[in-house]
């Protein structure tokens, strides 16, 4: 949980955004330009065509290869507690059911986790439930009173067992053994929280618990736990799976090796030393699922964007493209290979609202197919899932043209052990910005880095297209943030939503609308002895909370900076007088973290002021109409900002690139991203939404929903009233709570669409020497008099080179 202050500051508007998804890549990293010189062939060369396969099978989870002749299909039967499998042939036309008798009665509460094992057994890990003379409640009904039910009462009557199943391909159960020694795997509540299971040969298992943090644990055929996997020195396992005969690969993060697959002796689960680096192997330092390998390669590894193989010789390619092969957002669950080189995936649907499992067989895309069809590159800076989805639905949707998504994550490196930053996907795309091998469009949450190229006229300004757009105009974006990306009066971006960022304090303490730096510190040297300013006081943590603003220093137009400013040394100073992040917790005490955390510290007045960020309206309900309740507190913002103190945050800012090759079809991509939708698809089009619609009528769709009842649609298509809550952890229980009024929501958005200042980042060589600068003064190497004229000095000049 420790961040430094170089990663807090490299990161910050980042996490002034939800961001979802994370970068996991399978694309080799080079010193190729990520633009437009490449071929439709060299593009599009991982590119399969995905055709769903029509079995009498319904949400097929797992697959998994029994001989040449025959494949095990693993199904969650709804109609009933237990799982269900099938024997396929290679064409999914004849699927026969294996009967299988668990002995669970209707009434047994009980979880399976099941694995297709290299002993050709299919093995079972069950949790029985058992809440003795009660009777489980059912929680999805409606009509469950929340608030009165004792669940602590509930749930300490209630006791596990474990048993660990084996069965053969009909049906017959060779084995039913209690599991015993896992004891010490309980968290407090006396639970076992078991995840996904590896099946290792021999009726070894490996398998996941989560107490804290995340154990991968062996258990042997006889049903008891041997230990942990030790030896690994790792930090996450991400997934296991049996290589060969000797051979167990575990994929995950490592003290040692980063990203990295490392094998370990199938009989005694120890490493052998060997470790394939995936970095090195020229794919993403992130890991995915592991699979036994095919052909030329020693194992196969699904990401969240791609299937990629590692050959003996260490070295990785780029299989199969999800993105390029028309799949969305989703996870390959199961992967096989079929002799004429196609795949069969399982393929998990994350698109909607609800998770669907489909079968779909892969065939490599011949180039015919696509040679006369025009490729165009969106870069963004991480897999960014709500992107993703988008470009999925415009290509199956267009002909002749389709856009590939390049990720610039995989320029990103850091050096943890001399905390220090040595690339990032930033600079990448500036470089290539600048030089003109760029994609046709990108998605940047850094507005810096178009502001800082902004008088070059190396992007599109969309207000040629928004002033003659049938479909979007000026006037349907939100004013406050149409300003906010104006640079010299054009628009260079747009972006897909937004959040504000405040501080929340209590009436009684302030009586103002805002406050200045010297209010802000006169105010807290005013509250009785022990009260702290935020959440955590620090010299990191004081400055990080004005730095979000600071970027106003920076005038990229004029080619000119103004650190030197009474305000800027003054927050300097107040922040001088804080110990250091690491001096005042330990990120491993979980306890004092907990306490530092505690949400209760303001509302008990331990704590002056609330970091609060403004994402959605219904955290405003849960906020202010939960947590606050009836006392008297207000927005009182940033200090010194301007404005109301709000400080906006842009997410996903779209921006043309002057020299791409097909201008108009790019815009018709960024109208996809602001369309009115169905009142059906409204839910879906919500999940990939990371904050407040840029587009005003959704937004105010959004502000007028909060005034209604929470609603959703069940299997009968009846539309189901539900109350807000938000869970009292001083009461240790949930709260109902009101929808807003028509005032309360008068007065949100009246705050949202007032704020004025935006909390861009910096231009990633500006941030270098903030970084640079910032840290001499947290280890007292320089005070705030030298870091000042040095960062005018310095940002001064890279500005007018620059220029």
């Amino acid at each position: 949980m420790k961040k430094t202050f170089t990663t807090r500051i490299t990161a910050l508007t980042a996490a002034l955004t939800v961001i979802v998804g994370s970068a996991a890549s399978c694309g080799k990293r080079d010193n190729d330009s990520e633009g437009r010189s490449k071929t439709t062939k060299e593009l599009m060369a991982a590119s399969y065509k995905a055709v769903e396969i029509d079995t009498d099978v319904d949400d097929v989870q797992s697959i998994d290869r029994i001989d040449e002749n025959r494949i095990l299909l693993g199904s969650a039967d709804g109609r009933s507690n237990s799982p269900t499998f099938y024997i396929s042939d290679n064409d999914f036309q004849n699927c026969e059911q294996i009967d299988i008798d668990w002995g669970i009665k209707e009434s047994d509460d009980v979880y399976f986790n099941t694995a297709y094992s290299p002993d050709g057994e299919i093995l079972a890990f069950a949790t029985f439930c058992d809440y003795g003379d009660k009777e489980k409640p059912n929680f999805e009904d409606p009509n469950f009173d929340y608030e009165n039910f004792d669940f602590e009462e509930f749930y300490s009557n209630v006791t596990y067992s474990y048993k660990l199943y084996a069965v053969d391909l009909e049906g017959n159960i060779k084995s039913k053994t209690d599991i015993t020694g896992l004891e010490e795997y309980e968290d407090e509540d006396g639970n076992i929280n078991i995840g996904r299971m590896f099946p290792c040969g021999g009726g070894k298992i490996i398998c996941e618990t989560y107490m804290g943090e995340t154990d991968a644990i062996i258990i042997n055929s006889d049903g008891k736990v041997g230990g942990e996997l030790d030896g690994l020195d790792a930090t996450y396992i991400d997934s296991v799976a049996v290589l060969d005969d000797k051979t167990v690969g575990v994929a995950g993060y490592f003290k040692d090796a980063d990203t990295a697959v490392k094998m370990l002796d199938i009989d005694t689960m120890k490493p052998t030393g060997d470790v394939i680096d995936l970095k090195k192997a020229g794919l993403s330092d992130n890991t995915g699922t592991l699979f036994r390998g095919n052909g030329d390669y020693k194992f196969l590894m699904s990401t969240s964007t791609a299937l990629c193989g590692v050959k003996e010789d260490g070295s990785g390619v780029e299989i199969i493209n999800w993105l390029d092969s028309d799949f969305g957002n989703g996870d390959a669950s199961s992967i096989i290979s079929m002799d004429n080189g196609d795949y069969v995936v399982a393929y998990q649907d994350y698109s909607s609202m609800t998770a669907s499992y489909g079968l779909y067989r892969l065939t490599k895309r011949d180039i015919s197919e696509i040679e006369n069809t025009k490729v165009l590159t969106i870069g963004v800076m991480y897999d960014n899932w709500s992107v993703k989805q988008m470009v999925s639905d415009f290509n199956k949707s267009h002909d002749g043209v389709r856009f590939k998504m390049v990720d610039y994550s995989k320029y990103d490196e850091y050096d943890m052990e001399n905390d220090k930053r040595i690339s990032s996907g930033e600079e990448q795309l500036k470089k290539d910005i600048v030089s003109g091998n760029a994609p046709d469009m990108i998605v940047c949450q850094n507005l810096a880095i178009i502001k800082n190229l902004a008088n070059k006229g190396l992007f599109v300004d969309l207000n040629d297209y928004l002033s003659k757009d049938s479909d979007i105009h000026t006037d349907d974006i939100m004013p406050n943030i149409l300003e906010a990306c104006k640079v010299g009066g054009k628009m260079l971006s747009i972006p897909t939503s937004f959040n504000v960022e405040t501080y929340a304090i209590k009436e009684k303490n302030f009586d103002k609308d805002t406050w200045t730096i010297d209010e802000m510190i006169d105010t807290y040297s005013k509250m009785p002895e022990g009260t702290s300013l935020t959440a955590l006081d620090s010299k990191e943590s004081i400055t990080e909370m004005i730095i979000s603003s600071l970027s106003s220093c920076i005038d990229y137009e004029k080619r000119t900076c103004s650190f030197d400013t009474p305000e800027f040394k003054k927050i300097l100073d107040f922040a001088n007088k804080f110990p250091k992040q690491d001096d005042i917790i330990d990120w491993d005490d979980n306890d004092a973290v907990n306490e530092i955390y505690n949400s209760d510290n303001f509302m008990k007045d331990k704590q002056l002021i609330e970091n609060v960020y403004i994402y959605s309206f219904e955290m405003y309900i849960s906020q202010f109409k939960g947590r606050f309740g009836n006392d008297k507190v207000k927005f009182i913002g940033l200090p010194s900002v301007g404005g109301n103190g709000g400080v906006i945050s842009l997410s996903e800012n779209l921006s043309i690139l002057a020299d791409s090759s097909d201008k108009d079809t790019c815009w018709e991509l960024i109208k996809e991203f602001f369309k009115e939708s169905d009142e059906e698809d409204e839910d879906s089009q919500m999940m990939y939404m990371n904050g407040l619609s840029t587009i005003k009528s959704k937004f105010d769709k959004m502000a007028d929903a909060a005034t209604k009842k929470p609603y959703y649609i069940d299997e009968n298509g009846k539309k189901i009233e539900y109350n807000y809550t938000y869970y009292d952890q001083s009461k240790n229980k949930a709260v109902d709570i009101d929808p807003l009024t028509e005032e309360e929501k008068n007065e949100l958005v009246d705050y949202i669409t007032n704020a004025t200042v935006v909390a861009d980042e910096f231009d990633p060589e500006i941030q270098n020497i903030i970084i640079e600068e910032a840290e001499a003064f947290f280890e007292g190497e320089k005070t705030s008099d030298e870091i000042i004229k040095n960062l005018q000095s310095r940002v001064s000049l890279l500005l007018s080179e620059q220029g």
